[in-house]
């Protein structure tokens, strides 16, 4: 994928990693510039990697998420957030507070990547369970709070399935 859509970025969470080995994927990966975010004992773990063209400034850095400024060949500045959303559905009210956050800190152009672990309607889930109509609205509500919009998804009709590709 890196080899035929040849991205300026690249943000990995869950990487359950250590820098010096995020490090040598910075090298494999052919990306001059990288930041990391240790695992915390066996889960965790974010990086984020970028082309030499592009200069960063890395603002705020934590367990769920890295926030950088991003300068393209001396152009207007903006900001990219990449986070990892709690999984635990009790921090999700937290996770929303903090995603206002940058939206009231800046007046940038602003991008955040990653995984949410929320839902914005309960035809983005598959299973016998519905998602919590009480989650759906609250992340709705931060979306629309904060000014985000939605990217399309392409290519298969969920993110993410239990078990795909294994026997389990």
């Amino acid at each position: 994928m890196l080899k035929t859509h040849k991205p300026d970025f690249l943000f990995l969470s869950e990487t359950i990693s250590v820098s010096n080995k995020i490090e040598e994927l910075s090298s494999r990966f052919g990306f001059s510039n990288y930041f990391s975010v240790d695992k915390k004992g066996r889960a965790g773990g974010l990086a984020i990697f970028w082309k030499h063209t592009m200069v960063c400034e890395i603002i705020e850095s934590l367990q769920n998420h890295i926030d950088l400024i991003v300068s393209e060949n001396n152009s207007v500045s903006w900001r990219l957030t990449c986070y990892y959303g709690f999984l635990e559905r009790e921090r999700h009210s937290h996770a929303w507070d903090f995603l206002r956050l940058p939206a009231s800190k800046s007046q940038l152009l602003w991008c955040i990547i990653g995984d949410f672990n929320d839902l914005l309607c309960g035809q983005d889930k598959n299973g016998r369970h519905p998602h919590p109509q009480s989650l759906l609205n609250g992340f709705k509500k931060v979306v629309n709070d904060c000014g985000l919009s939605e990217i399309d998804l392409s290519g298969g009709s969920f993110t993410w399935e239990k078990s795909k590709g294994t026997k389990d």
